[in-house]
């Protein structure tokens, strides 16, 4: 615990920022207020190189600059004053510009960009996307999310239906996971809801009522949704059949699926019981014991 708080505390004076950088920040705001939200150092300087520009530059570009600049140049007080505080401002745009170090800072903030002030401290803006960027990733996140539920939740369906029909069967075959050696059909009736089963020799298991029998059947649930399923297809082809789709060729909506063949273990299980049950012929010996005899 304590070596996390460690490199927490390490990367926290890492990403802080330095005096320098304050006040090259804090620079850059006045030079931005006062002569433009866009003007950098070295537009204010004119110095076409930019970056790349030499002291000696740098240092004739301020004389020039200053000169232009100086106070003592205006005798009304409004514009002396302006010319101070502009003045002032010169000269510590100099003073980072003929600094090898803090000009360095400079050019770097200058191309990976300034932080804002954020009321506490200097901060980069966080990306803030607009409105239709921020509905169409909720869309997209909520749709992603709606293809998994759905298919939880069909599976959880599959699972319940087919246990369903094994406790059934079990009940209708008296405790047994084999159907009747005759092979019959065999009713149960669950009297919490009067709903009658009809459970076939062959283990498939039937749901009675007045229209008459409807097979139960998990096979019926589709595991595993396809895209027509999901809300991202849904919904926009669903708007676009209830407006352009009446004069245009709409969407085709259906879902198509192949359902699987359920296999029927209870028939192999037949088969095996009535394997075991071949154990040639029979014969009583004197003493009452019963004996099979082997085949031939």
């Amino acid at each position: 615990m304590k070596l996390i708080f460690l490199v927490l505390l390490i990367i926290g004076l890492a990403c802080a920022w330095s005096p320098e950088d304050y006040e090259i920040f804090k620079l850059n705001d006045k030079v931005r207020q006062v002569l433009g939200p866009d003007v950098t150092f070295y537009q204010w300087f004119n110095l076409t190189k930019g970056s790349k520009s030499t002291p000696i530059e740098i240092k004739k570009a301020y004389r020039k600059l200053s000169k232009a600049l100086h106070p003592d140049k205006f005798n009304n007080n409004a514009a002396r004053k302006k010319a101070e505080e502009k003045y002032a401002i010169l000269s510590s745009v100099n003073n980072i510009l003929r600094d090898a170090s803090r000009k360095e800072r400079y050019d770097y903030f200058l191309d990976k960009g300034f932080p804002k002030w954020k009321g506490t401290g200097y901060y980069y803006s966080k990306f803030r996307p607009g409105l239709v960027l921020t509905v169409v990733v909720i869309y997209v996140l909520v749709s992603v999310l709606h293809y998994f539920a759905l298919k939880i939740n069909r599976r959880q369906s599959f699972k319940r239906i087919a246990e369903y029909k094994n406790q059934i069967k079990n009940q209708a075959w008296g405790g047994s996971i084999v159907p009747p050696s005759d092979g019959s059909d065999r009713k149960l009736v669950n009297e919490a809801n009067n709903t009658t089963f009809v459970v076939k020799g062959s283990g498939d298991v039937y749901v009675e009522n007045d229209d008459g029998l409807h097979l139960i059947d998990e096979y019926d649930i589709n595991v595993n949704p396809t895209f027509k399923d999901t809300l991202i297809f849904k919904v926009p082809a669903g708007l676009y059949n209830l407006t352009l789709g009446k004069v245009f060729t709409p969407i085709n909506t259906e879902v198509i699926y192949e359902k699987p063949h359920s296999e029927t273990p209870v028939q192999g299980q037949v088969e095996q019981v009535k394997k075991k049950k071949s154990k040639g012929k029979k014969m009583e010996l004197a003493n009452g014991k019963v004996v099979y005899s082997r085949k031939k």
